[in-house]
């Protein structure tokens, strides 16, 4: 029976528009190396491909918040060991001193070395990369030291980055604390170690989380309260008869243990409180009295000891961020590759696949054509006029 030629051509043409939508279906796959072209293909993988791109995005973000903290972090650390070596210098040249064998102008040239070694410190605690002061915190752009008074005035809290959803590090550190020194030195001045209080009162010490009560009397003197409290707390702190630059004495407070904070307070002679010099006031106290051609003490060599005690303390901590820091860098790139892997398998064409399919469906092409020319004996074109 005799195919009608309307049958025949409705036929030919649903072939004819499957296989052409077909070749160009993997035409453009081939070009452009996608699966799908749009959502309405296949919604669920296109979501799904769209939340591997938001993952992606929000990785790179974090292993450029590596990047930084790396940077700034091994800067940081650069910076912490030069100040340590100027330190141990100055703690060197402060023994040199003490023996009092030394003649004025030579505590004077001394003075001087320590006047140019604190600018270079004060440079370096200032210092900033791109743009930003590594030990000014969350200010990033807030100057971190006086240069008159040496005191901290940029943010009390540090700059954080995050390395993943639930991890953040300390990019930028504060000052402060980088640089404070666990030392307390009393506001109250004696003109003479030995003079007894003019009144009596309490120390009140706390050493980390323990805390001490001292009662004094106006019997005693500065040399017999630090008598005291050596004898007492010396697995807690130390105490020393500081003298200062304009030649009256002070209490000087230092905790054993570096890591631990010391706050003090007190009543009588000691009502005017306490202060902790950072380590750039350290410094100049001890370079003010050899300017003044005076001998350091005992307890000028426990403050510089305990300045660079504290700053290798905190170079320290920073050394072991950043080797946390470091560590993240595998896994960061290790997730990455996982992503992306589910992101091409769900989203690019397999174009050896793509290929194949396309010469299968050229060939389909070309055997329509001529079954419908072994059918009519005529083209489509022939047929269509």
């Amino acid at each position: 029976m005799k195919v009608p030629d309307n049958i025949l051509f409705s036929i030919f043409q649903e072939q004819d528009a499957r296989i052409r939508k077909n070749l160009s279906d993997k035409t453009l796959e081939i070009s452009t190396g996608r699966k799908y072209q749009g959502i309405s293909e296949d919604p669920p993988a296109t979501y799904n491909v769209l939340d591997l791109k938001k993952e992606i995005a929000q990785l790179s973000q974090y292993s450029k918040n590596r990047l930084f903290a790396d940077t700034s972090l091994s800067y940081i650390d650069l910076n912490l060991g030069k100040i340590e070596d100027s330190l141990n210098l100055l703690y060197a040249k402060t023994v040199q001193t003490k023996n009092q064998i030394l003649q004025p102008n030579q505590l004077v040239a001394i003075g001087e070395l320590f006047s140019s070694t604190l600018r270079s410190l004060l440079d370096r605690a200032n210092d900033q990369l791109g743009g930003n002061y590594i030990f000014g915190g969350a200010s990033l752009t807030q100057k971190p030291f006086d240069e008159n008074t040496l005191e901290y005035k940029a943010s009390k809290e540090s700059f954080k980055v995050w390395l993943s959803d639930n991890y953040k590090v300390d990019a930028l550190l504060r000052g402060d604390e980088t640089f404070g020194l666990n030392v307390s030195i009393s506001n109250a001045k004696f003109s003479s170690p030995d003079t007894n209080f003019t009144t009596g009162g309490t120390l009140n010490i706390k050493v980390g989380a323990t805390n001490i009560s001292i009662i004094y009397s106006n019997t005693q003197s500065l040399k017999d309260l630090v008598d005291v409290i050596n004898s007492n707390y010396s697995n807690l702190l130390s105490a020393k008869v500081s003298q200062n630059p304009d030649g009256t004495y002070s209490l000087m407070l230092v905790p054993v243990d570096v890591s631990k904070d010391i706050s003090v307070s007190g009543t009588g002679d000691f009502s005017t409180g306490f202060y902790s010099p950072n380590v750039l006031q350290a410094v100049k106290r001890v370079g003010d009295k050899l300017s003044g051609a005076m001998y350091p003490d005992d307890s000028d060599l426990m403050l510089l000891q305990r300045a660079f005690e504290r700053v290798s303390f905190r170079r320290s901590q920073v050394g072991s961020l950043l080797s946390h820091v470091k560590n993240i860098q595998p896994v960061q790139e290790s997730l990455e590759d996982t992503l992306n892997k589910q992101k091409s398998d769900i989203e690019d064409a397999d174009l050896s696949q793509s290929i194949m399919d396309y010469t299968r469906y050229k060939l389909a092409y070309e055997a329509l054509m001529r079954i419908i020319a072994d059918q009519k004996d005529m083209s489509i074109l022939r047929y269509l006029k």
